[in-house]
């Protein structure tokens, strides 16, 4: 196990682009600014690029290109596919969080059968052979490689010059090209919001999240964009994922499952109200947020819905609500979370409980099958990358991922995002339309700054 300690850099972003040319490059970002040193969830960066091994499934096709054995095909489980091919590669545990592995995407629609037109595929990862860990706690940084291509070690030695050479590239250029459009406006979200409630009240379900969908035009690398975003966002969970054909920018605030040494944790995030325009203000949303029955009955729906699906994949009598209504803060939103644990069964594995748990149910609703039968019943728009999931599993066997909200997807010169919120018996029509366009708040402005400029 190759592992080098290389000089610290507290902006992230230096390192990635470095590297951004290599294929397929991805960076893990716990951009999450306050209290960064006591913060677990703000502790590493995580940083890779030019995979071995890719898997690619879309319309229920997995295409595998391993660069020593050439192309496949297999309409098996994707999980299951991934699970087989990182069973040929192990190594010692360390005590860092990703020494290579599997990293990439799940969509919200995998294994779902649905009429709905996908911009993306429905998974889409890279199997890596080295990573580059950036440890905001301890300010150190490394580039660690169990070297199970004979290629890496020269590759590594090339990253290295990289990141001592003076960086030359001049700035990127990104601007936007028209106003923002909507796929659901007041008049037809009340439509979706009126149908919805005629279920609760027939008892078919106890909450289901309904979401609309956004874009606008743009020009240049979406890598400028997602700079200022995550300046603006600075969420624990943000991600940036570059690919062949397009581009994931991830402002995630939400983990939805970790798993280190067989011990499996979920944070779920439920309960949203936006940060007021002065200290007064914010201190009273922040006090209403923490008193809210409604917002707590949702939080706890989704707590034993979790609860559920761990116990699939952990040992009976080993699930636990480590933190119940738990008050965190973001720039826009202050955010109701809870956290639950387990111990994953002997003969489970970080594969098998990914998949019987996903998609997560903060965003789905409860009971979850029924839930997203409505949403699909209701969304003119497939979810594609926004409440899937961006993910990693690691040669260690540690498993740690998102869920992709104030997410978006870049392809063809557009940048297309969503917002959605959960809705239940209580909901009121105003209150749930609102929170909606306070999740986006962030894109929104980040939007606007490049507008602005474009303009100026």
């Amino acid at each position: 196990m190759l592992k080098i300690e290389i000089p610290y850099n507290a902006d992230s972003t230096f390192y990635y682009e470095r590297i951004r040319h290599l294929k397929w490059p991805v960076f893990l970002d716990s951009a999450f600014q306050k209290g960064r040193e006591q913060n677990e969830l703000a502790r590493f960066d995580i940083i890779t690029a030019n995979p071995f091994t890719t898997l690619i499934t879309d319309n229920s096709i997995t295409t595998i290109d391993n660069n020593s054995i050439g192309v496949s095909t297999s309409q098996d489980n994707p999980l299951e596919l991934l699970h087989q091919i990182m069973n040929n590669y192990k190594c010692d545990d360390t005590d860092l969080p990703f020494v290579g592995g599997a990293l990439g995407y799940f969509s919200y629609s995998l294994g779902m059968k649905s009429a709905k037109p996908h911009m993306i595929p429905s998974m889409h990862f890279g199997i890596y052979d080295w990573a580059l860990i950036i440890d905001h706690h301890h300010q150190k940084a490394f580039i660690a490689s169990p070297l199970f291509q004979k290629q890496t070690e020269e590759m590594i030695s090339e990253i290295r010059a990289n990141l001592s050479a003076e960086n030359n590239k001049k700035e990127d250029f990104f601007s936007i090209e028209s106003d923002i459009a909507e796929s659901t406006n007041l008049y037809s979200y009340t439509k979706q919001f009126n149908t919805v409630k005629d279920y609760l009240k027939q008892g078919d379900c106890y909450q289901v999240n309904i979401s609309k969908k956004y874009q606008v035009k743009a020009k240049g690398e979406s890598w400028c964009f997602y700079k200022k975003f995550r300046e603006i966002n600075q969420s624990p969970f943000m991600a940036y994922l570059c690919f062949d054909e397009f581009e994931l920018l991830s402002g995630s605030p939400e983990r939805f499952l970790k798993a280190v040494d067989g011990k499996v944790s979920t944070r779920p995030i439920k309960g949203t109200r936006a940060r007021g325009v002065n200290q007064h203000e914010d201190r009273e949303a922040l006090n209403f947020l923490k008193n809210s029955a409604k917002d707590k009955a949702e939080n706890l729906m989704i707590v034993d819905l979790l609860r559920n699906d761990l116990g699939v994949s952990c040992n009976s009598g080993s699930i636990n609500v480590d933190e119940l209504f738990t008050i965190e803060t973001y720039p826009n939103v202050h955010h109701l979370v809870s956290s639950v644990s387990g111990v994953l069964k002997k003969e489970s594995n970080i594969y098998s409980l990914f998949e019987n748990a996903f998609p997560g149910g903060s965003i789905t609703g409860a009971p979850k099958k029924r839930a997203m039968e409505i949403i699909e019943e209701l969304e003119e728009h497939a979810r594609d990358f926004y409440c899937g999931s961006v993910a990693y599993f690691s040669f260690n066997e540690r498993l740690d991922s998102n869920i992709s909200i104030r997410s978006i997807i870049s392809k063809e010169e557009t940048l297309f995002f969503y917002s959605g919120g959960g809705l239940t018996i209580e909901s009121n029509l105003e209150d749930e339309y609102q929170e909606i366009e306070d999740k986006v708040k962030n894109i929104k402005k980040t939007i606007l700054f490049f507008k602005d400029n474009n303009e100026a």
